[in-house]
Protein backbone atom coordinates (compact mmCIF):
# COMPACT_ATOMS: atom_id res chain seq x y z
CA UNK A 1 0.00 0.00 0.00
CA UNK A 2 1.05 3.16 -0.76
CA UNK A 3 3.22 5.65 1.88
CA UNK A 4 3.26 9.01 0.37
CA UNK A 5 1.11 10.69 -2.13
CA UNK A 6 3.80 10.15 -4.88
CA UNK A 7 3.42 6.52 -4.93
CA UNK A 8 -0.62 6.62 -5.17
CA UNK A 9 0.07 7.95 -8.93
CA UNK A 10 -1.07 11.24 -8.27
CA UNK A 11 0.60 13.76 -10.04
CA UNK A 12 3.41 16.33 -8.95
CA UNK A 13 0.49 19.47 -8.92
CA UNK A 14 -2.25 17.44 -7.28
CA UNK A 15 0.62 16.17 -4.75
CA UNK A 16 1.24 19.73 -4.17
CA UNK A 17 -2.58 20.58 -3.53
CA UNK A 18 -2.29 17.68 -1.16
CA UNK A 19 0.06 19.30 1.18
CA UNK A 20 -0.84 22.58 0.83
CA UNK A 21 -4.10 21.78 1.78
CA UNK A 22 -2.27 20.16 5.29
CA UNK A 23 -2.14 16.26 3.93
CA UNK A 24 1.15 15.10 4.60
CA UNK A 25 0.87 11.33 4.18
CA UNK A 26 -2.17 9.04 2.33
CA UNK A 27 -4.69 7.41 4.99
CA UNK A 28 -5.72 3.97 4.68
CA UNK A 29 -8.36 4.45 2.78
CA UNK A 30 -6.57 7.42 0.68
CA UNK A 31 -3.36 4.61 -0.13
CA UNK A 32 -6.13 1.99 -1.29
CA UNK A 33 -8.64 4.25 -3.66
CA UNK A 34 -6.28 6.68 -4.77
CA UNK A 35 -4.59 4.37 -7.31
CA UNK A 36 -7.84 2.49 -8.46
CA UNK A 37 -9.58 5.49 -9.00
CA UNK A 38 -6.91 7.33 -11.04
CA UNK A 39 -6.78 3.94 -13.33
CA UNK A 40 -10.38 4.03 -14.15
CA UNK A 41 -11.86 1.35 -11.92
CA UNK A 42 -15.25 1.24 -10.06
CA UNK A 43 -15.24 1.18 -6.25
CA UNK A 44 -16.58 -0.28 -3.40
CA UNK A 45 -15.72 1.08 -0.35
CA UNK A 46 -16.60 0.88 3.54
CA UNK A 47 -14.52 3.22 5.84
CA UNK A 48 -15.96 4.90 9.09
CA UNK A 49 -16.41 8.86 9.19
CA UNK A 50 -12.83 10.40 10.02
CA UNK A 51 -11.08 8.28 7.26
CA UNK A 52 -10.12 10.80 5.04
CA UNK A 53 -12.63 9.15 2.41
CA UNK A 54 -13.24 12.23 0.73
CA UNK A 55 -10.11 13.03 -0.38
CA UNK A 56 -9.30 9.61 -0.93
CA UNK A 57 -11.91 10.62 -4.11
CA UNK A 58 -11.45 14.02 -4.62
CA UNK A 59 -7.97 14.04 -5.24
CA UNK A 60 -7.85 11.68 -8.26
CA UNK A 61 -11.10 12.73 -9.83
CA UNK A 62 -9.25 16.35 -9.99
CA UNK A 63 -6.56 14.69 -11.60
CA UNK A 64 -8.62 13.15 -14.42
CA UNK A 65 -10.72 16.42 -15.09
CA UNK A 66 -7.25 18.79 -15.41
CA UNK A 67 -5.89 16.16 -17.32
CA UNK A 68 -8.90 15.66 -19.89
CA UNK A 69 -9.20 17.49 -23.29
CA UNK A 70 -13.00 16.86 -23.51
CA UNK A 71 -16.40 18.05 -21.77
CA UNK A 72 -16.70 15.65 -18.72
CA UNK A 73 -18.03 16.04 -15.69
CA UNK A 74 -17.92 14.49 -12.10
CA UNK A 75 -21.10 13.87 -10.35
CA UNK A 76 -21.13 13.12 -6.35
CA UNK A 77 -24.59 12.41 -4.59
CA UNK A 78 -24.69 12.83 -0.98
CA UNK A 79 -27.69 12.52 1.83
CA UNK A 80 -27.75 16.33 3.04
CA UNK A 81 -27.13 19.85 2.62
CA UNK A 82 -24.39 20.00 4.95
CA UNK A 83 -22.98 17.01 3.64
CA UNK A 84 -22.66 18.97 0.22
CA UNK A 85 -21.58 22.26 1.46
CA UNK A 86 -19.09 19.80 3.33
CA UNK A 87 -17.61 18.16 0.62
CA UNK A 88 -17.37 20.84 -1.75
CA UNK A 89 -15.39 22.80 0.58
CA UNK A 90 -13.36 19.26 0.69
CA UNK A 91 -12.74 19.77 -3.58
CA UNK A 92 -11.80 23.34 -3.04
CA UNK A 93 -9.67 23.22 -0.04
CA UNK A 94 -8.01 20.33 -1.95
CA UNK A 95 -7.64 22.84 -5.02
CA UNK A 96 -6.51 25.45 -2.71
CA UNK A 97 -9.13 27.77 -2.95
CA UNK A 98 -11.42 27.57 0.12
CA UNK A 99 -12.92 29.79 2.57
CA UNK A 100 -15.97 29.37 3.93
CA UNK A 101 -20.09 28.04 3.06
CA UNK A 102 -19.41 28.17 -0.68
CA UNK A 103 -16.61 31.06 -1.31
CA UNK A 104 -13.09 30.58 -2.85
CA UNK A 105 -10.61 32.65 -2.29
CA UNK A 106 -9.67 32.14 -6.22
CA UNK A 107 -10.59 30.83 -9.48
CA UNK A 108 -10.28 26.54 -8.69
CA UNK A 109 -8.84 25.20 -11.28
CA UNK A 110 -12.04 22.85 -11.54
CA UNK A 111 -15.61 24.65 -11.32
CA UNK A 112 -17.42 23.49 -8.28
CA UNK A 113 -21.29 23.60 -8.14
CA UNK A 114 -23.35 22.58 -4.71
CA UNK A 115 -26.67 22.12 -6.19
CA UNK A 116 -28.90 21.71 -2.63
CA UNK A 117 -32.89 21.82 -1.72
CA UNK A 118 -33.61 25.15 0.69
CA UNK A 119 -31.95 27.23 -1.50
CA UNK A 120 -32.79 29.84 -4.85
CA UNK A 121 -32.94 27.53 -7.35
CA UNK A 122 -32.42 30.48 -10.06
CA UNK A 123 -29.19 30.39 -8.15
CA UNK A 124 -27.75 27.30 -8.64
CA UNK A 125 -28.86 27.07 -12.09
CA UNK A 126 -26.82 30.15 -13.06
CA UNK A 127 -23.67 28.60 -11.16
CA UNK A 128 -24.28 25.64 -13.80
CA UNK A 129 -24.38 27.97 -16.61
CA UNK A 130 -21.27 30.06 -15.25
CA UNK A 131 -19.10 26.50 -14.58
CA UNK A 132 -19.41 25.75 -18.00
CA UNK A 133 -19.15 29.38 -20.24
CA UNK A 134 -15.24 29.14 -19.98
CA UNK A 135 -14.64 28.40 -23.40
CA UNK A 136 -10.78 28.64 -22.56
CA UNK A 137 -10.64 25.29 -21.49
CA UNK A 138 -12.73 21.86 -21.55
CA UNK A 139 -16.24 22.19 -20.26
CA UNK A 140 -15.30 19.96 -16.93
CA UNK A 141 -17.34 20.73 -13.69
CA UNK A 142 -17.73 18.74 -10.45
CA UNK A 143 -21.70 18.74 -9.18
CA UNK A 144 -21.84 17.97 -5.55
CA UNK A 145 -25.65 17.17 -4.71
CA UNK A 146 -28.73 16.22 -2.83
CA UNK A 147 -30.72 13.83 -5.12
CA UNK A 148 -34.19 15.59 -4.68
CA UNK A 149 -33.07 19.23 -5.65
CA UNK A 150 -30.45 17.55 -8.56
CA UNK A 151 -33.54 15.26 -9.71
CA UNK A 152 -35.92 18.27 -10.24
CA UNK A 153 -33.23 20.43 -12.46
CA UNK A 154 -32.83 17.30 -14.54
CA UNK A 155 -36.57 16.88 -14.71
CA UNK A 156 -37.09 20.87 -15.79
CA UNK A 157 -34.57 20.51 -18.30
CA UNK A 158 -32.31 22.55 -16.26
CA UNK A 159 -29.06 20.29 -15.83
CA UNK A 160 -27.99 17.94 -17.94
CA UNK A 161 -25.97 15.03 -16.87
CA UNK A 162 -24.68 13.09 -20.59
CA UNK A 163 -21.34 14.35 -19.91
CA UNK A 164 -20.65 12.88 -16.62
CA UNK A 165 -18.13 10.40 -16.48
CA UNK A 166 -17.71 9.85 -13.45
CA UNK A 167 -20.36 8.90 -9.97
CA UNK A 168 -19.79 9.46 -6.01
CA UNK A 169 -22.06 7.85 -3.62
CA UNK A 170 -20.63 9.52 -0.65
CA UNK A 171 -22.93 7.26 2.26
CA UNK A 172 -24.22 5.38 -0.39
CA UNK A 173 -25.77 2.73 2.34
CA UNK A 174 -28.12 5.42 2.77
CA UNK A 175 -28.76 6.84 -0.51
CA UNK A 176 -29.41 3.29 -1.67
CA UNK A 177 -31.83 3.02 1.05
CA UNK A 178 -35.54 2.90 0.85
CA UNK A 179 -35.12 6.91 2.24
CA UNK A 180 -33.61 7.97 -0.86
CA UNK A 181 -33.63 5.50 -3.19
CA UNK A 182 -36.61 6.35 -5.55
CA UNK A 183 -34.69 9.72 -6.06
CA UNK A 184 -30.78 7.88 -6.28
CA UNK A 185 -32.44 5.68 -8.75
CA UNK A 186 -34.26 8.27 -11.20
CA UNK A 187 -31.02 10.12 -10.92
CA UNK A 188 -29.21 6.99 -12.65
CA UNK A 189 -31.15 6.18 -15.17
CA UNK A 190 -29.98 9.79 -16.43
CA UNK A 191 -26.41 9.34 -16.76
CA UNK A 192 -24.61 7.82 -19.29
CA UNK A 193 -22.85 4.74 -19.85
CA UNK A 194 -19.87 3.36 -19.60
CA UNK A 195 -19.26 5.47 -16.38
CA UNK A 196 -17.13 5.37 -13.61
CA UNK A 197 -19.14 4.13 -10.07
CA UNK A 198 -17.31 5.16 -6.70
CA UNK A 199 -19.55 3.96 -3.74
CA UNK A 200 -18.09 4.87 -0.23
CA UNK A 201 -20.28 3.88 2.87
CA UNK A 202 -20.08 3.30 6.48
CA UNK A 203 -21.98 0.24 6.61
CA UNK A 204 -22.52 -2.52 3.69
CA UNK A 205 -26.43 -3.88 4.58
CA UNK A 206 -27.07 -7.81 2.85
CA UNK A 207 -29.86 -6.07 1.43
CA UNK A 208 -28.07 -3.97 -0.78
CA UNK A 209 -25.86 -6.77 -2.14
CA UNK A 210 -28.27 -6.99 -6.01
CA UNK A 211 -28.34 -3.43 -6.09
CA UNK A 212 -24.39 -2.80 -5.91
CA UNK A 213 -23.79 -5.82 -8.15
CA UNK A 214 -26.25 -3.83 -10.95
CA UNK A 215 -24.62 -0.47 -9.88
CA UNK A 216 -20.44 -1.60 -10.34
CA UNK A 217 -18.30 -3.45 -12.76
CA UNK A 218 -15.54 -5.13 -11.58
CA UNK A 219 -15.55 -2.88 -8.38
CA UNK A 220 -12.26 -2.87 -6.14
CA UNK A 221 -13.83 -3.42 -2.85
CA UNK A 222 -11.88 -1.63 0.33
CA UNK A 223 -12.51 -2.02 3.82
CA UNK A 224 -10.87 0.09 6.41
CA UNK A 225 -11.65 -1.41 9.61
CA UNK A 226 -13.26 0.81 12.22
CA UNK A 227 -11.26 1.12 16.04
CA UNK A 228 -12.92 0.44 18.66
CA UNK A 229 -13.75 3.86 20.05
CA UNK A 230 -11.54 4.37 23.50
CA UNK A 231 -13.58 6.49 26.20
CA UNK A 232 -10.16 8.61 25.92
CA UNK A 233 -11.60 12.34 25.84
CA UNK A 234 -15.19 11.40 25.70
CA UNK A 235 -16.73 10.35 28.65
CA UNK A 236 -19.60 8.03 27.94
CA UNK A 237 -22.59 6.66 30.57
CA UNK A 238 -25.86 5.38 29.96
CA UNK A 239 -29.01 6.10 32.55
CA UNK A 240 -32.23 4.34 33.39
CA UNK A 241 -35.22 5.90 32.91
CA UNK A 242 -38.79 5.86 31.99
CA UNK A 243 -39.62 7.88 28.60
CA UNK A 244 -42.03 10.05 31.25
CA UNK A 245 -38.70 11.34 32.94
CA UNK A 246 -36.65 12.33 30.21
CA UNK A 247 -37.83 15.75 29.73
CA UNK A 248 -37.66 16.25 33.46
CA UNK A 249 -34.21 15.22 33.75
CA UNK A 250 -33.17 17.20 31.00
CA UNK A 251 -34.67 20.37 32.57
CA UNK A 252 -32.75 19.99 35.78
CA UNK A 253 -30.03 18.83 33.51
CA UNK A 254 -29.94 22.05 31.82
CA UNK A 255 -31.05 23.98 35.30
CA UNK A 256 -27.55 23.43 36.25
CA UNK A 257 -25.58 23.91 32.95
CA UNK A 258 -27.64 26.47 30.62
CA UNK A 259 -24.54 27.34 28.84
CA UNK A 260 -23.21 24.12 28.21
CA UNK A 261 -22.91 23.31 24.43
CA UNK A 262 -25.46 20.49 23.86
CA UNK A 263 -26.84 18.38 21.22
CA UNK A 264 -30.06 16.25 21.93
CA UNK A 265 -30.41 13.50 19.68
CA UNK A 266 -33.85 12.65 18.48
CA UNK A 267 -35.46 10.09 16.04
CA UNK A 268 -38.11 12.53 14.46
CA UNK A 269 -38.61 15.73 13.29
CA UNK A 270 -41.93 16.13 15.40
CA UNK A 271 -39.78 15.05 18.41
CA UNK A 272 -37.60 17.87 17.74
CA UNK A 273 -39.67 20.13 17.43
CA UNK A 274 -41.44 19.54 20.81
CA UNK A 275 -38.73 18.86 22.50
CA UNK A 276 -37.42 22.39 21.50
CA UNK A 277 -39.96 23.68 21.70
CA UNK A 278 -40.46 22.34 25.40
CA UNK A 279 -37.10 22.98 26.68
CA UNK A 280 -37.39 26.92 25.49
CA UNK A 281 -40.96 27.40 26.99
CA UNK A 282 -39.01 26.26 30.43
CA UNK A 283 -35.95 28.93 29.51
CA UNK A 284 -33.54 27.45 27.93
CA UNK A 285 -31.72 28.69 24.88
CA UNK A 286 -32.90 25.59 23.04
CA UNK A 287 -33.42 25.11 19.03
CA UNK A 288 -34.45 22.19 16.96
CA UNK A 289 -32.37 21.20 13.85
CA UNK A 290 -33.41 19.03 10.87
CA UNK A 291 -33.84 18.23 7.33
CA UNK A 292 -38.10 20.62 7.23
CA UNK A 293 -35.86 23.71 8.00
CA UNK A 294 -35.40 25.88 5.43
CA UNK A 295 -31.95 26.41 4.76
CA UNK A 296 -31.83 29.96 6.13
CA UNK A 297 -33.09 28.94 9.27
CA UNK A 298 -30.86 26.38 9.56
CA UNK A 299 -27.90 28.33 8.72
CA UNK A 300 -29.02 30.31 10.91
CA UNK A 301 -29.58 28.15 13.88
CA UNK A 302 -25.68 26.95 13.44
CA UNK A 303 -24.64 30.27 13.28
CA UNK A 304 -26.35 31.01 16.85
CA UNK A 305 -25.08 28.16 18.01
CA UNK A 306 -21.64 28.48 16.87
CA UNK A 307 -21.32 31.96 18.27
CA UNK A 308 -22.91 31.20 21.66
CA UNK A 309 -26.25 32.68 21.14
CA UNK A 310 -27.85 29.12 21.76
CA UNK A 311 -26.66 26.58 23.81
CA UNK A 312 -28.85 23.03 23.06
CA UNK A 313 -29.60 21.63 19.90
CA UNK A 314 -32.32 19.13 19.48
CA UNK A 315 -31.58 17.44 16.26
CA UNK A 316 -32.16 13.90 14.25
CA UNK A 317 -29.41 12.00 12.83
CA UNK A 318 -30.35 12.89 8.99
CA UNK A 319 -29.40 16.85 10.42
CA UNK A 320 -26.63 16.34 11.80
CA UNK A 321 -24.88 14.28 9.44
CA UNK A 322 -21.65 16.18 8.73
CA UNK A 323 -21.78 18.99 11.06
CA UNK A 324 -18.28 20.69 11.56
CA UNK A 325 -18.71 22.23 14.76
CA UNK A 326 -15.94 22.50 17.46
CA UNK A 327 -16.77 23.01 21.73
CA UNK A 328 -19.62 20.40 21.82
CA UNK A 329 -19.22 19.95 25.60
CA UNK A 330 -22.34 16.92 26.21
CA UNK A 331 -24.31 14.74 23.57
CA UNK A 332 -27.38 13.33 24.73
CA UNK A 333 -29.35 10.62 22.93
CA UNK A 334 -33.14 10.91 24.08
CA UNK A 335 -33.30 7.35 23.17
CA UNK A 336 -31.34 4.49 22.16
CA UNK A 337 -30.10 4.38 18.72
CA UNK A 338 -30.58 1.86 16.36
CA UNK A 339 -27.78 1.26 15.02
CA UNK A 340 -23.96 1.02 16.44
CA UNK A 341 -22.85 3.55 13.33
CA UNK A 342 -25.83 6.30 14.24
CA UNK A 343 -24.64 6.27 18.32
CA UNK A 344 -20.86 6.49 17.02
CA UNK A 345 -21.69 9.37 14.71
CA UNK A 346 -23.56 10.98 17.11
CA UNK A 347 -21.61 11.05 20.08
CA UNK A 348 -18.64 11.81 17.33
CA UNK A 349 -20.08 15.78 17.41
CA UNK A 350 -17.96 16.01 21.22
CA UNK A 351 -14.88 15.28 22.27
CA UNK A 352 -13.36 17.33 19.06
CA UNK A 353 -10.05 19.39 18.54
CA UNK A 354 -8.63 17.33 22.16
CA UNK A 355 -11.33 18.79 23.91
CA UNK A 356 -13.01 16.85 26.33
CA UNK A 357 -16.66 15.45 25.88
CA UNK A 358 -19.32 13.69 27.31
CA UNK A 359 -22.24 11.27 25.91
CA UNK A 360 -25.28 10.38 28.11
CA UNK A 361 -27.84 8.08 26.93
CA UNK A 362 -31.18 8.14 28.26
CA UNK A 363 -32.33 4.01 28.35
CA UNK A 364 -36.20 3.31 29.06
CA UNK A 365 -36.26 -0.20 30.03
CA UNK A 366 -37.80 -1.36 26.86
CA UNK A 367 -34.55 -0.35 25.42
CA UNK A 368 -31.74 -1.78 27.48
CA UNK A 369 -31.44 -4.80 24.47
CA UNK A 370 -30.92 -2.42 22.01
CA UNK A 371 -28.72 -0.29 24.57
CA UNK A 372 -26.28 -3.89 24.93
CA UNK A 373 -26.40 -4.50 20.71
CA UNK A 374 -25.01 -0.56 20.42
CA UNK A 375 -22.28 -1.37 23.02
CA UNK A 376 -21.51 -4.62 21.07
CA UNK A 377 -21.56 -3.34 17.85
CA UNK A 378 -19.83 -0.12 18.75
CA UNK A 379 -17.08 -1.70 20.57
CA UNK A 380 -17.56 0.20 23.90
CA UNK A 381 -18.80 -0.38 27.62
CA UNK A 382 -21.33 2.60 28.74
CA UNK A 383 -20.80 2.94 32.47
CA UNK A 384 -24.40 2.90 34.05
CA UNK A 385 -24.89 6.25 35.98
CA UNK A 386 -27.49 6.66 38.73
CA UNK A 387 -29.44 10.50 38.10
CA UNK A 388 -27.10 12.48 40.12
CA UNK A 389 -23.83 10.94 38.93
CA UNK A 390 -25.31 12.03 34.79
CA UNK A 391 -26.21 15.83 36.22
CA UNK A 392 -23.72 18.21 36.27
CA UNK A 393 -21.18 18.41 38.93
CA UNK A 394 -21.52 20.80 41.77
CA UNK A 395 -18.37 22.70 40.61
CA UNK A 396 -19.54 22.40 36.78
CA UNK A 397 -23.09 24.42 37.95
CA UNK A 398 -20.85 27.40 40.11
CA UNK A 399 -18.99 27.61 36.63
CA UNK A 400 -21.98 27.88 34.68
CA UNK A 401 -23.56 29.99 37.13
CA UNK A 402 -20.35 32.54 37.40
CA UNK A 403 -20.87 32.18 32.99
CA UNK A 404 -24.13 33.64 33.25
Amino acid sequence: MADSFENTGLSPVLCAMAAQAGLTEPTPIQAAAIPAILQGRDILATAPTGTGKTAAYALPLIQTLLETRKARMVLVLLPTRDLVLQTAKVFLHCMGAATGRGKTTSQPLVPVVPIIGGTDRTEQTQALVEATSDLTRPCTQILIATPGRLLDLVLAGQCSLDDCASLVLDEGDRLLSAEFLDETSALLDHLPKPRQTLVFSATRPDEQANLLASLLYKPQEITVEREPLKRGPIRQGALFMEDTQKVAFLKTFFSRAPKTRSIVFVRTKAEADLLASTLRKAGFAAAPLHADLTQERRTSTLASFGAGRLFILVATDVAARGLDITAVAQVINYDVPEQPETYLHRIGRTGRGGQKGSALTLCAATERKRLRQVEVGAGVKLRILSPEQALPTEQETQKNRRAR
